[in-house]
Order: structure tokens, then C-alpha cells, then sequence
């Protein structure tokens, strides 16, 4: 190493111009490898208050719809395909919605893309698809009713939502989520007082997206994207030890504590 001039009477070494270029390099590698571990857990934190906020809106829309229409019992809705059991509930839910656009018939609200999976598979193009009515609300996020395809899962139709609008990446367990009508309150995919702990497994963790939503809103995170050894009875963050706890002990969050919730998270 060259020496530098001596100042005051003490000796003080330079950096050579190869030693400075080598330390810029290793700082900038290190600072590649924080931004890609931390830009990803902040986009989940968004996308979770997202999905918080969405969920707390449609569940306070669906519980006004219920205090002026009555029963949704009593709403007529069918769950047979064609008989137009999702623009029932678009046209008694939507008036409690603050909305910029309303596709009764389904097209014209949703991108006209191609939805993929979490493994980045093909999903599905909703304009393709019939039986679907749809809105936009003022945030952007993009809001789709359908009955006919939701009979396995639920008593009175589907809620999609694409928490982020038409803007990417638009896959089925990151922005987009699923939920379930019944009598007297929108259930969250995957819920596991619901569906149990398989369902997760099975529609979520192993990639098809869909059955993701009740863990992000309880558990407030999108662990299942980084490890697939989550569980409802177990492990709740990837680098957690597994514990043990009943999926009876975890309820179906009420309205109001989902209020609570979305209040916290603006």
C-alpha cells in the first residue's frame, strides 16, 4: 500500500483506487441483498392492510344490505349457472359501495389477462368467463360476484377481489382472493373454522392460491409464499418453531372485530 503524505507529524495511509472500488463493490452487493429481502415483506405488509381494509368494506356493505333487503335468504339468489344469481347480489350490495364502475355482465371491470397462480401457472382470464357481474370501487380495487361456481364452498356465492386493481402481478393468493357469502356474514377463503386445516394445505400452500385469504387476514402475513410447512394447528412464520393449537380455537372474526382491524391498519 502506498504511503501518504505525513501531516502534523503522523503517518496516515490512503486507500489505493483498486482497495476503494473492491469496498464500493462488496457495500453495493450487500445493499442488492437487503433491498430483495426487504422490498418483498413490504410489499406483503401493503398488500395484507389491503385485503384488511377491502374485507371490512364488503362485510359492512353486506351487513347494511342485509339491515334494508332482508334475509339473504329471501334476496331469490340461484346458484344455478345462467340464472343470473351474481347480478342479485351486484344490485343489492353494490348501493352500500362507494364505486366508480359497475360491469353488470362481468366484462370491462377486470384486465383482460390472463390471472395466474402462485407458481406463476395459468388461472384463468375473467372476461372469458359467464355468470360473473362485477365493480371497481374508488380505491381501485376490483370487486366480482358469482354464485354458480361456489356451491362447494358457500350458501349464497363468491367474492373475488384484486386488492390492487388491474396493476400487477395479479395472482390468485398475492392480490387476488376469494371469499364466501353466508346467512349472516362474508367468510374469507380458507378459514379454519370453516374449511379446516387441509383446505389451506391444499388450495393455498400447494400453489392454488385461492384458499389464502383467512391467513393473511388473521395472521397478518404472506409467509406461505417462503415456506410451505405452515399450518393453522402449527407454524404461523417460517422461521417459527412448530407449536401445537386446535383449529377449533381459531374463530371466524366478526364484523366487528374485522372493523377493529382495518381502523388499525390506516
Amino acid at each position: 500500500m502506498k504511503k501518504a503524505k505525513e501531516i502534523s507529524g503522523s503517518k496516515k495511509t490512503a486507500f489505493t483506487l483498486t482497495e476503494t472500488l473492491i469496498t464500493l463493490a462488496i457495500i453495493g452487493i450487500i445493499a442488492s441483498m437487503t433491498i430483495q429481502t426487504v422490498v418483498p415483506k413490504l410489499n406483503e405488509k401493503t398488500r395484507t392492510q389491503q385485503l384488511k381494509k377491502t374485507y371490512s368494506v364488503l362485510q359492512q356493505a353486506f351487513l347494511k344490505a342485509l339491515s334494508q333487503e332482508g334475509s339473504i335468504e329471501d334476496w331469490g339468489i340461484s346458484m344455478t349457472a345462467g340464472d343470473g344469481g351474481e347480478k342479485v347480489l351486484l344490485n343489492k350490495i353494490a348501493p352500500h359501495l362507494k364505486t366508480l364502475k359497475i360491469c353488470e355482465n362481468g366484462r370491462g371491470c377486470y384486465p383482460n389477462i390472463t390471472y395466474k397462480n402462485i407458481d406463476g401457472s395459468n388461472y384463468v382470464n375473467w372476461n372469458n368467463l359467464p355468470d360473473r357481474s362485477a365493480l371497481i370501487l374508488t380505491d381501485g380495487t376490483i370487486v366480482m360476484f358469482n354464485t354458480s361456481s361456489a356451491g362447494s364452498y358457500s350458501d349464497f356465492g363468491q367474492i373475488y377481489v384484486d386488492i390492487n386493481g388491474s396493476k400487477p402481478p395479479n395472482k390468485v393468493g398475492i392480490d387476488f382472493f376469494y371469499f364466501y357469502l353466508f346467512k349472516n356474514s362474508i367468510i374469507p377463503s380458507g378459514a379454519p373454522a370453516k374449511y379446516g386445516n387441509e383446505f389451506f394445505k391444499e388450495k393455498c400452500i400447494k400453489k392454488a392460491g385461492f384458499g389464502c385469504a383467512a391467513w393473511v387476514l388473521y395472521n397478518e402475513n404472506m409467509e406461505y409464499l417462503h415456506c410451505n410447512d405452515l399450518s393453522w394447528d402449527g407454524k404461523k412464520y417460517c422461521n417459527q418453531q412448530p407449536t401445537r393449537v386446535s383449529s377449533e380455537q381459531l374463530p371466524i372474526l366478526s364484523a366487528k372485530d374485522i372493523r377493529k382491524v382495518a381502523i388499525r391498519s390506516f
